[in-house]
């Protein structure tokens, strides 16, 4: 886009946490602004204290609209308020304050509602599906399926009146289709790419430090073998399977080796959750349950730089999630040579070469311990190196940059995404 005019672009986002969502639009945003756009965010909730270091540091001007407006009747409809709280945010903006920015474009994601508002104004729209959010609904009983009607038909209408839809792997696209059948708009892959703040960040690291340096947990000096799991403390990521892999690997490998094995789980928690809590609570009983005190850290929410630190320093990189629409830390851990243990489902199937860059595990303790074993009988070195070729093979930024651009020349150079 270096040969058209820059553009203005806002960003409407429900809610600018640390989660991977929040790590992609702003990846899309970092790439935009590189490249003279000017970009802003619109959301429903900003915590500074709780934020990537690029909105912490005012990097893009951040405006929030409906906080006030609870997340919970009681606890129970959480994705009607989010509707009500993003239809808010929608309406305050088109009528009051669009006209001091004009933005060309808008991105939206999580919560399409906002494009059939933007559709009434004749904007052009980019919607990015990270996966079909009504999936994300838990089953329920014939109440639960009445509520959740209008809410899912809403999600389909309304992902469908995007000028564009965007999906992170061929695993969502496949997935958009098979939920949304009746939707024929054309969807293209844009796959994430691993952030420029992390990118600068490794390139300050130098040889890796010892882990107890960083870990102090970690007392034993010498040499360690360090399986680390980076993912939020959430039901969803399975997090689990990591400490029950730990505990039957101690039954494959020799005493030496296990008396020098450990795991760390650095996993985000927003103090504000109930459900990460729960989860990190649950972890620290079967840790306990399964006599692996001493071997199992919890860390929470490391920041960018210590995250960087542990990935240089650990011995490969345990990913538990099952299904994950994409997953960005295996890219990450691949970045600096690291290979890459993770469940063969999802979007980790796309970026993990089993046998090549690190294996691809049954959703199973056993099948993740199998493979543990093999990376402590010592060839994780030869895979980490050849994951840092497949990521600049196949996920590298300027790959990531140049589909975006695509995108978004298309898109200006044709008619409104508003359809007659």
């Amino acid at each position: 886009m270096s040969g058209q005019r820059k553009l203005k672009i806002a960003f409407i986002h429900p809610d600018l946490g640390i989660g991977g969502a929040e790590r992609l639009v702003l990846d899309i945003a970092v790439a935009l602004k590189s490249s003279g756009h000017r970009v802003r965010f619109l959301t429903n909730h900003y915590d500074p204290s709780h934020a990537f270091d690029e909105l912490k540091t005012g990097e893009f001007p951040v405006e929030v609209y409906g906080d006030w407006l609870p997340r919970s009747i009681c606890g129970r409809f959480q994705a009607f308020c989010a509707y009500i709280r993003m239809i808010y945010l929608s309406i305050m903006y088109l009528l009051f304050y669009k006209h001091e920015h004009k933005p060309d474009v808008y991105f939206t994601d999580l919560i399409p509602v906002a494009n059939a508002f933007l559709r009434l104004f004749n904007e052009k729209v980019v919607y990015y599906c990270h996966h079909p959010d009504l999936l994300a609904s838990a089953p329920g009983g014939s109440l639960k399926k009445l509520y959740r009607m209008p809410i899912n038909w809403l999600e389909m209408f309304t992902t469908g009146l995007a000028g564009v839809i965007l999906v992170n792997s061929q695993y969502t696209a496949s997935v958009f289709r098979a939920t949304f059948p009746t939707l024929t708009n054309d969807i293209q892959i844009l796959y994430p790419t691993i952030a420029d703040s992390y990118q600068k960040t490794v390139s300050r690291l130098k040889k890796p430090k010892p882990i107890e340096s960083l870990v102090p947990e970690i007392k034993k000096p010498g040499k360690k073998i360090v399986f680390l799991s980076i993912n939020r403390y959430h039901p969803a990521k399975k997090l689990e399977f990591a400490v029950l892999a730990l505990d039957k690997l101690r039954q494959l490998i020799s005493k030496e080796d296990w008396d020098v094995t450990y795991l760390i789980l650095a996993g985000g928690y927003d103090p504000q959750s109930g459900v990460n809590a729960i989860t990190y609570l649950d972890l620290v009983n079967l840790t306990k349950d399964k006599k692996l005190e001493g071997k199992v850290v919890f860390l929470k929410s490391p920041n960018d730089n210590l995250k960087a630190e542990l990935l240089n320093s650990c011995t490969c990189l345990v990913y538990t999630p099952v299904n994950e629409h994409f997953g960005i830390v295996p890219l990450e851990a691949m970045m600096v040579s690291k290979p890459v243990i993770a469940v063969n489902s999802g979007g980790p199937r796309e970026t993990v070469n089993h046998g090549v860059t690190g294996y691809l595990c049954e959703p199973t303790p056993d099948s993740m311990a199998e493979f543990m074993a093999r990376i402590v009988d010592g060839n994780s070195e030869e895979m980490g190196i050849k994951g840092k070729s497949w990521l600049e093979e196949q996920f590298s930024y300027d790959q990531f940059k140049s589909s975006l651009f695509k995108v978004l020349d298309k898109l200006c150079s044709g008619p409104s995404s508003k359809k007659d």
